[in-house]
């Protein structure tokens, strides 16, 4: 799914539970630039074992943003076997990405013929209803007392990103308390 959507948060959630219900896991959760990075450090201080045992030995390997992997062909070809020796040792590996496996640019047909094997997820942006419930959650976390109606805007205004709804809320509620007025949708709307 696109930016902004949540993904890197289904993620952390992912690892949580699987953290809860068994601690005895080896957890690995990698963004794909320290994947990168590492990659690039095992290489040129010839620690790739020591690599190469932090990811394959994964009980579970949660890897965001796959998607920047495009065109770093010994970082690929690193991915590619770890995903491999994980697949084939029944290891779970979750895969966050902008894009579905058969759009990503830059990998080659046996990686992307692998990820699209396993269970591919569409993360869409939110309706209407689910927009206003995560803003109402974020003011009742916050401690922020928000009328609907101010909801009810914000939520009609940003429709495609949550990070931008949660901005438009936090500006909301920032430009009252600096003014020194109440929250109201006269005040939203401006």
């Amino acid at each position: 799914g696109p930016s902004g959507l949540g993904k890197t948060h289904l993620l952390n959630a992912i690892q949580f539970e699987i953290k809860k219900n068994h601690p005895d896991f080896n957890i690995v959760y990698v963004d794909c630039e320290m994947f990168t990075n590492e990659t690039i450090s095992a290489i040129k201080t010839a620690t790739m074992e020591q690599f190469r045992q932090k990811y394959r030995k994964a009980d579970v390997l949660l890897i965001d943003d796959i998607q920047f992997l495009s065109g770093k062909d010994a970082t690929l070809e690193q991915f590619f076997h770890t995903f491999n020796t994980l697949h084939q040792a029944n290891k779970r590996i979750v895969i966050a990405s902008d894009v579905p496996p058969k759009d990503l640019q830059g990998f080659n047909e046996r990686l992307i013929s692998r990820f699209e094997s396993g269970l591919t997820v569409d993360v869409k942006p939110p309706d209407l209803e689910t927009r206003i419930a995560i803003l109402r959650m974020i003011a009742t976390m916050n401690g922020s007392n928000i009328p609907n109606d101010v909801f009810n805007l914000i939520a009609e205004r940003f429709t495609e990103n949550i990070r931008e709804l949660e901005g438009a809320l936090n500006r909301v509620t920032a430009m009252a308390s600096l003014s020194g007025q109440p929250v109201t949708r006269a005040l939203a709307e401006q």
